[in-house]
């Protein structure tokens, strides 16, 4: 409360003192600020050439050092353009391999429901089992169940598609089942 009503006061709305602001906003990080660095007048007029805004600098700001996997850095945006266009892939195809089933249809929605749901039971295993918590053994058990998980229903829905009626037939049977509640 007290730092912006310092801010509406005339001292800090004169043009000097916005002069000045953007001069310690703009300073290159590489030179260390000292106050007879940044009080002369030729900082507050002449723009420096090598100067990097602090939003910049901000923005560049990490707590620790990137990883690197074989000299490449992860990207973890490539990831998630795949996990969208995967969950934009399951709109249509969801119907479309109702309306006209085929293994082709079965094996493509039988690989992406189970990337889409593998993406996100390792999400939530990654965001709440974490090792500060259970300590060093469990999240990597946590992780291996989602694994084990993952690579059972799709070896499960590949096992109904080959050897059985397919997962579209399979789905329109059960939507078929009518309940009895009227003998009961």
């Amino acid at each position: 409360m007290a730092f912006s009503m310092f801010l509406r006061t005339s001292a800090c709305r004169s043009s000097a003192f916005n002069q000045q602001m953007m001069c310690f906003a703009t300073q290159s990080m590489a030179k260390e600020r000292t106050i007879a660095s940044t009080l002369p007048i030729k900082n507050l007029v002449i723009p420096r050439a090598n100067s990097t805004p602090i939003l910049n600098s901000v923005r560049s700001f990490r707590t620790s050092p990137p990883r690197l996997s074989a000299g490449k850095a992860n990207d973890h945006s490539k990831l998630w353009v795949v996990e969208k266009i995967t969950s934009a892939a399951l709109i249509p195809l969801v119907p479309l391999g109702l309306l006209i089933p085929n293994k082709l249809f079965d094996s493509a929605l039988a690989i992406l429901i189970t990337a889409h749901s593998f993406w996100g039971l390792e999400a939530i295993v990654v965001d709440y089992v974490r090792a500060s918590i259970f300590g060093p053994v469990i999240p990597k058990i946590a992780i291996g169940l989602v694994y084990l998980v993952s690579i059972a229903t799709l070896g499960g829905l590949f096992y109904l598609i080959s050897h059985d009626i397919g997962l579209a037939n399979t789905f329109r049977q059960l939507w078929a089942i009518k309940s009895d509640g009227n003998k009961a």
